[in-house]
């Protein structure tokens, strides 16, 4: 009686069937179509970075260079002191794993993140965060790509190279 009088039917199925006009079909055609034109344009600007930046807070940490082909290993710690400040340490390639659990391990530490930057791509490898978004998000390795650890407020950003060059000289 009450859905009768609230939907004009007795049963929780509606009487009234959906249909779809052409101009609905239409209409959703032009919506995909304009969504995979603007996927495809943003994925044809986007070019390979050369730096990664490292920003803690909003202040940069750490710059680095893509262009080395060997791996470099950082392990960023987040002391419990009152300053809350943050130890940067870089590992051997050779013996990471050891170096990390020995540096996580030691007195006051709160928690970590570790990435690797190699191949021309950084990734985000182990993180003490509750929902390690950080590690399972893909390497990033173009310009304007980003991994965010917000529970330790970590950036890791691609960017092209500085601009060095003028643009032009107006007399």
């Amino acid at each position: 009686m009450i859905l009768k009088r609230m939907f004009g039917c007795d049963n929780i199925k509606s009487k009234r069937e959906i249909s779809l006009t052409k101009a609905d079909v239409w209409l959703l055609a032009a919506v995909l179509a304009a969504a995979f034109l603007l996927l495809f344009a943003f994925h044809a600007v986007r070019k390979p970075g050369s730096r990664a930046v490292v920003s803690y807070d909003g202040g940069i940490v750490l710059e680095l260079s893509l262009s080395r082909k060997e791996a470099d290993y950082y392990l960023v710690l987040w002391k419990t002191d009152s300053a809350g400040n943050a130890g940067l340490y870089r590992l051997s390639p050779d013996a990471w794993e050891t170096e990390a659990e020995a540096l996580t391990e030691a007195e006051g530490v709160e928690a970590y993140n570790l990435f690797v930057c190699e191949n021309g791509e950084v990734r985000m490898m182990q993180s003490s965060c509750p929902d390690l978004i950080c590690v399972r998000h893909k390497a990033v390795s173009e310009t304007g790509e980003t991994i965010v650890c917000l529970p330790h407020k970590l950036v890791i950003e691609i960017t092209g190279a500085p601009e060095t060059e003028l643009d032009g000289v107006v007399y």
